[in-house]
């Protein structure tokens, strides 16, 4: 009975969990983008993706688009559809074991195959922050190529990129791995009051 009681709670907090999230959770921070296998790589100041949970079980993780300027190569932004994942009811947090998927996708008026040969992120609730990495090819490409993104934090809005100036008072600065920046510098990305910001002077 303790053990039915215990999986019942366990449920109903990550219910209570997702309801906070009605609709897709932004995540914002730095990543990388390469050729694992020819150590080829290519950091990105500020990458967003979303994550979608379906229910206690799976979600839907909306990749950005991804732009390896070596190879002239841009994989436009695609939804990894129904990514399992395990929930911890006691810190709520996600990890999605390493798992293959596959998508298709329109571009233009020609159809694309992503294989994702290896998915790995967890979400970590108390830090509200998100990480990933994915190896995966790409339409017809001779490679196949990794992106990464660690500890992307948790922003409350997804409608764009604001411009504030330093003069605004009152702000609660992050950098883009969480860590709260006392003197943020012009010409960088944060997040301020709770949106991935472009801060100028």
């Amino acid at each position: 009975m303790k053990k039915i009681l215990s999986l019942f709670a366990g449920v109903m907090m990550c219910a209570a969990t997702m309801a906070q999230h009605a609709g897709p959770m932004a995540f914002a921070g730095p990543s990388r983008f390469g050729v694992e296998a020819m150590d080829a790589w290519q950091d990105n100041e500020c990458d967003t993706l979303r994550l979608q949970l379906n229910g206690t079980t799976d979600a839907d993780i909306i990749m950005p688009a991804m732009t390896y300027t070596v190879m002239g190569l841009t994989i436009p932004s695609y939804t990894i559809h129904g990514a399992t994942f395990s929930f911890d009811a006691a810190t709520r947090n996600v990890v999605f074991d390493e798992q293959t998927y596959s998508e298709t996708i329109m571009v233009g008026d020609v159809e694309k195959k992503i294989t994702g040969y290896s998915l790995t992120a967890s979400y970590n609730h108390s830090d509200k922050t998100f990480s990933l990495s994915t190896r995966l090819s790409y339409g017809n490409m001779p490679v196949q190529v990794t992106y990464i993104i660690e500890q992307a934090a948790y922003v409350t809005s997804t409608s764009g990129i604001d411009e504030v100036n330093a003069s605004q008072q009152h702000q609660q600065v992050f950098d883009l791995s969480g860590h709260r920046v006392v003197e943020p510098e012009a010409g960088h990305f944060y997040l301020i009051n709770g949106k991935k910001t472009y801060f100028t002077r």
